[in-house]
């Protein structure tokens, strides 16, 4: 890992589509996890307008390790406990509704795989990376770091305005003094966008009382690396007062994460599927990046 903040990187990503997504009733994660890797993932990341697509591959909130806050519930019900992430960032609010007009196409396929998918918005501004020192900004599997997408709630009586200040102008500002701090991006939810119609047996709408109001990705070299932050200073001058503002934080560890586009341009995983992305790179199948060959399996126009 890098000591070099690289947050830059996300610069140019100003808006986000977040959507949280629960497989299929009877579904092996396992057959989800392939599924929505290696056939969903190429499918969405052909669709225009994207600037970056992750798809993060996530574990239930079984409470361990955010450690509890005295006011703060830490606690997932069994209907918010979710499998996978996709974040999806935009250089303008036009792109993304570029990808919402052509975003049909995944109606039929969401079928397959997904029983549920809340997809939240933010606005320009809203989605920032406070520092980032992952060195590899496209991830195709387990990257052997320790990461956290944690999803916040507004507590009732609180206002919309105290409860952004706390966490861009208190909560973020003290966590990145951290040093055992690898990366920390934070989200500011509008309401769920609910202009995408349902697909067969799958919900885009959640009560009110489960919805999120914001979420951040937090992550650390490994598990010493976190433990010594929750024990430390920054995180409890962090979380100081937390509890006037905030009623829930649920966390998900995250199992692996998936890139398909970044600046813009497919990934090889978004070329070509994740496994056969794994195997050109593990192989160093030089050929198989080239401008022949994709053109012959991808096409010119996708490539």
């Amino acid at each position: 890992m890098s000591m070099q903040d690289l947050s830059q990187r996300d610069e140019n990503a100003l808006v986000t589509f977040y959507v949280p997504l629960w497989k299929r009733s009877g579904l092996r994660l396992d057959l989800f996890d392939d599924y929505w890797r290696d056939v969903h993932g190429p499918v969405c990341a052909r669709l225009p307008g994207q600037y970056q697509y992750w798809q993060f591959h996530v574990a239930h909130n079984l409470g361990g390790f955010f450690p509890g806050i005295e006011g703060v519930g830490m606690s997932s019900s069994d209907e918010e406990q979710f499998d996978g992430i996709a974040e999806l960032t935009f250089r303008t609010v036009e792109d993304r509704a570029i990808w919402f007009d052509a975003a049909g196409i995944l109606m039929d396929d969401e079928h397959n795989i997904f029983r549920k998918g809340i997809g939240y918005v933010t606005s320009p501004g809203n989605s920032k990376t406070w520092v980032d020192r992952i060195e590899d900004a496209a991830p195709n599997g387990s990257t052997g770091i320790v990461r956290m997408h944690v999803q916040v709630r507004q507590k009732a009586g609180t206002t919309s305005e105290e409860f952004r200040n706390y966490l861009t102008e208190i909560f973020a500002p003290n966590i990145i003094k951290s040093s055992h701090i690898l990366k920390l991006r934070t989200h500011l939810f509008e309401k769920p966008d609910l202009s995408r119609p349902d697909a067969a047996g799958v919900s885009h709408s959640d009560p009110e009382s489960l919805l999120y109001q914001a979420a951040f990705e937090i992550a650390f070299r490994n598990h010493l690396e976190m433990e010594y932050f929750f024990a430390s200073t920054e995180f409890g001058d962090a979380t100081s007062g937390i509890d006037r503002v905030v009623s829930q934080l649920n966390s998900y560890p995250e199992r692996d994460p998936y890139c398909f586009v970044y600046e813009g341009k497919l990934t090889t995983a978004g070329q070509r599927g994740s496994r056969t992305a794994g195997l050109i790179r593990d192989l160093g199948a030089i050929n198989q990046t080239k401008e022949n060959i994709l053109d012959l399996i991808c096409g010119k126009n996708v490539r």
